[in-house]
């Protein structure tokens, strides 16, 4: 089952990972490929906490606009909540049906949105229905199926493996997406690979607090017994100590542009 972001715990956990500084250097990537500029209207899908939004409003200035859409009503009320800019604003919203008219964009960004959606073909359709002609697409996705994540005990580690990819829809979407959004209208300009790798379990990084994520989203699945994700949590936490401690996650980075 994915992951409900309406749900406070959810919601406070996401907004905890995506202030450390394995995301806000990912956010910083995004910000640097998308290139917004002075003046320009820039629309958010999958908002969640606000802070990618509010960066791009600080590039547009007062003179752009950026919105923000996402499903979750507590993100959007968490976004709300901080954002200073006047010219940012969100809205609750489905990314396969946008509230924003159409070919009212310079650049769509979606970050960590396309692996929950069960049909990548009406997402794409609307990215491309809300850009201007000439507008751009940052689409970053994760491949879930090439996690690496160290266990001297790699049978157990890969039922905890499949049962936190429950938390997406799909979990192979970098590997599928560029057909999708050729066919919607797009013009893929390049892919690139944006790797989180952990040795350890600092605070700011992304595994950080994955351990616990993990075997909570593996209890909601039903298929692995509590001790044992004890015992592979406690396992987790002595090879930290030790040194031994190894993750990562790989992200994909599309850009693409409407003719």
């Amino acid at each position: 089952m994915a992951v409900d972001y309406d749900d406070e715990k959810a919601a406070e956990a996401l907004e905890e990972s995506y202030r450390g500084h394995d995301v806000t250097a990912q956010r910083a990537e995004t910000l640097a490929r998308l290139n917004v500029q002075p003046g320009e209207h820039v629309l958010d899908i999958g908002a969640g906490p606000g802070f990618l939004a509010m960066e791009i409003a600080d590039q547009t200035g007062p003179n752009g606009r950026v919105v923000g859409v996402d499903i979750a009503e507590a993100m959007v009320r968490r976004a709300t909540t901080r954002k200073t800019q006047d010219w940012l604003s969100y809205a609750q919203g489905d990314a396969t049906a946008l509230p924003v008219n159409d070919a009212s964009f310079d650049a769509v960004a979606s970050t960590q949105v396309a692996e929950y959606m069960t049909d990548l073909a009406p997402f794409c359709t609307e990215v491309v229905r809300v850009l201007k002609p000439g507008g751009r697409a940052l689409i970053l996705t994760t491949d879930w199926d090439s996690v690496v994540w160290h266990s001297e005990e790699p049978a157990r580690m890969s039922k905890v493996i499949v049962a936190w990819n429950t938390s997406v829809t799909q979990t192979n979407v970098p590997r599928i997406l560029a057909p999708h959004l050729r066919a919607a209208g797009l013009t893929v300009e390049t892919v690139s690979a944006f790797p989180i790798i952990n040795t350890d379990r600092r605070p700011g990084n992304y595994s950080a607090g994955l351990v616990e994520g993990a075997a909570e989203q593996a209890r909601t699945t039903g298929d692995i017994p509590d001790d044992t994700l004890a015992d592979w949590a406690a396992e987790q936490d002595a090879l930290d100590a030790k040194g031994a401690y190894f993750f990562v996650i790989t992200r994909y980075i599309f850009q693409a542009v409407k003719p």
